[in-house]
């Protein structure tokens, strides 16, 4: 097979990570997060969105230096980015998750499936929450959940690295976006260890609290398990939240 590109959305992690599975079992593989200026400049976004991401990219970086392979961080609209890299590497499998975003992520999906169309490149899009898309009724939702929910996680691959075709973007250079000051000194870090941390604080501790304190505004900032940031990009798997529950 051909050089396997990951495309990284909102599954930043190695473990039970599909479109990661796959593509080590199909070649060699580059692997990519692209910051888009569109999206960054969107209302939808904040600094301490953009601080969060910074986080789980960089523990992402040093959880794919242990597979074996680098990640790359480009910034640019999505199929562009592809065009170059398509031009000057091509490859020949594009794999990513399906991504619950808003309009402009679902949007530009649907022009990445087209581009993939034009160029000949095989896009495999994998499910990982309990959203499933063109779903024609609920009836078969709930089924569908429970056996993506029940099946075994998958283990973090060893990849072999597909050479990268030009320098690397120092992350020192990402832009700031013109987004306004943020501050948020009790936010939540970003990163999968962090992740695991609450995940597992909350499991063997702060659960007992769920339900006396969830209403308090006192004491829902620890009542709450607090894995959302940590669900919504990806540093846990929604499966793996469920089976340790």
């Amino acid at each position: 097979m051909g050089t396997q590109l990951v495309w990284f959305k909102r599954d930043l992690r190695v473990h039970d990570n599909a479109a990661l599975a796959h593509a080590a079992a199909l070649g060699p593989v580059m692997c990519v997060y692209i910051l888009e200026p569109s999206y960054w400049r969107s209302p939808d976004v904040s600094q301490r969105q953009f601080d969060f991401l910074r986080e789980c990219l960089r523990d992402l970086f040093v959880q794919l230096k242990a597979c074996g392979v680098r990640l790359q961080v480009i910034t640019g609209e999505v199929t562009e980015v592809f065009e170059r890299l398509h031009q000057a590497h091509a490859f020949s499998h594009l794999h990513a998750h399906e991504e619950t975003g808003n309009g402009l992520t679902y949007e530009r999906d649907k022009a990445v499936a087209r581009w993939c169309a034009a160029h000949g490149v095989q896009w495999q899009e994998h499910a990982q929450t309990g959203v499933v898309r063109r779903l024609p009724s609920r009836n078969q939702w709930s089924a569908r959940w429970t056996e993506r929910m029940q099946a075994p996680q998958l283990n973090t691959p060893t990849l072999t690295p597909a050479p990268w075709p030009w320098p690397a973007e120092r992350w020192s250079d990402w832009p700031a976006w013109g987004l306004a000051p943020d501050a948020a000194p009790a936010r939540q870090t970003g990163g999968r260890q962090e992740a695991l941390q609450t995940l597992q604080s909350f499991l063997n501790t702060r659960s007992g609290q769920y339900r006396g304190g969830i209403s308090s505004p006192l004491s829902a900032t620890s009542a709450c398990s607090r894995l959302s940031p940590y669900l919504s990009w990806g540093c846990l798997s929604m499966r793996e939240v469920v089976q340790a529950t």
